[in-house]
């Protein structure tokens, strides 16, 4: 069964991009714009990565990093975020301690970023 990554970015194209270039290298992947599908999209696809994108209207990255945090079973998900915040860098020890595993910024490199999916939860398979 392929490992499961959840996009999660209020921009539809980076998300589709991000979605189909994954499922091209045989990721099963789901994408949600909405940030309030956050913890129910979480829950109900039950991934093994969560790309999530920092700023993001009603519940930015921070509140779902705390979300994730809260519950027992969600809490050890690994996290990659993504943000057009050219500062969120500056910031990566302080996200780290939430959860995340690495803060890329926008625009994203695709190929950079299926190396650090892979460095995180390995190969699709």
């Amino acid at each position: 069964m392929p490992k499961r990554i959840l996009i999660v970015d209020d921009e539809e194209m980076i998300a589709d991009m991000m979605e189909q270039t994954l499922l091209e290298e045989g990721y099963s992947a789901r994408k949600t714009t909405q940030s309030l599908r956050f913890f129910d999209e979480v829950r109900d696809f039950r991934p093994d990565l969560v790309l999530l994108d920092l700023m993001m209207p009603y519940l930015d990255g921070s509140d779902e990093l705390q979300l994730l945090a809260l519950q027992p079973d969600t809490r050890d998900i690994p996290i990659i975020m993504i943000t057009a915040d050219t500062t969120a860098k500056g910031r990566e020890a302080e996200y780290q301690a939430m959860g995340v595993r690495t803060v890329v910024i926008k625009p994203v490199d695709l190929t950079e970023l299926l190396q650090l999916i892979r460095a995180t939860i390995g190969a699709p398979q």
